[in-house]
């Protein structure tokens, strides 16, 4: 644990995290085409990176892709204007692979391609981020001293819109059809996820969702696909959201702007993850009860 994060969590004040976070703004501001990747601009805050992305949403109300996309093309924007450079060069400046990446980027965001937005007079403007609205919503954490666990995982590429369902319910059903074929649900207790690159720097497309089951006992040997992990004994800070599945990102971004930083707690260098009490083919969305599961110290 870093003394920066230190401070900032026992510090007990939001100014603390807003201050680390606009640190880290401002470095990309200043260098919007430098290789960032969440690991650096992590150790740039003082953060693990495990929690990383999810403190900068928190705070900004924006993914880290999506703030340095914008920022590159920001910057990319005020070169075209200067009318001096090649698409090539200006991509490369600003952090892109490709002129061709920037055209994909230019056309998603702006509706143009870079030789239509040099033609235009005046200028387009790059539209501001759109943030979804906040709704409050009630808090109930408990701490939770827990021994190390065993599971098993089958991982899966592919965020839409926001959500990784899709993914899910491919990774879900690829283990479960394993477990079957294997005669190992007798052993299987909790059916857990986890979103080790949910708003870090990586395309929607390839962020990874980890769909997996706790299990006691031995289990019988499965495909590769299966990956045998371990969940870290100590404590955890757990809550209890009761909702749609794209209602989570507002629990998680509480926790980590309000509850934490007034806790008195510190994270633990470790991975954050879901337990699914129920699931779609049980209850209506309204319904669905998911555990949050922070590792603190």
């Amino acid at each position: 644990m870093s003394d920066r994060l230190r401070a900032m969590i026992e510090g007990g004040s939001q100014h603390h995290i807003q201050s680390v976070i606009n640190d880290v703004i401002k470095a990309i501001i200043r260098q919007p085409g430098e290789d960032w990747t969440t690991e650096r601009l992590a150790s740039l805050a003082g953060i693990s990176a495990f929690h990383f992305h999810r403190i900068f949403r928190s705070v900004t109300g924006e993914t880290m892709f999506a703030f340095l996309q914008r920022r590159r093309l920001l910057r990319a924007i005020e070169l075209m204007n200067e009318d001096r450079f090649s698409l090539t060069e200006i991509a490369l400046e600003c952090g892109f692979d490709s002129g061709s990446s920037l055209s994909r980027t230019f056309r998603n965001q702006l509706g143009c391609t870079p030789s239509e937005y040099r033609q235009r007079n005046p200028p387009l403007l790059l539209p501001p981020a759109r943030l979804r609205a906040q709704h409050k919503l009630e808090l109930p954490v408990e701490i939770r001293e827990t021994k190390a666990r065993q599971a098993v995982i089958v991982e899966r590429k592919g965020m839409i819109e926001q959500s990784f369902n899709q993914a899910a319910e491919a990774a879900f059903r690829i283990l479960i059809s394993e477990l079957k074929r294997v005669n190992g649900w007798s052993c299987v207790r909790e059916r857990i996820g986890m979103c080790p690159d949910e708003n870090s720097l990586v395309p929607d497309a390839e962020a990874r969702y980890q769909a997996g089951f706790c299990y006691e006992g031995a289990l019988p040997a499965m495909n590769d696909e299966v990956r045998y992990v371990t969940i870290p004994a100590g404590q955890w800070v757990v809550s209890l959201h009761q909702g749609s599945y794209e209602t989570q990102w507002q629990h998680w971004n509480r926790l980590y702007r309000n509850w934490l930083p007034a806790s008195g707690y510190r994270l633990r260098n470790t991975s954050p993850f879901e337990i699914y009490r129920n699931t779609l083919k049980q209850v209506p969305p309204q319904q669905l009860q998911t555990e949050i599961w922070i590792p603190i110290e």
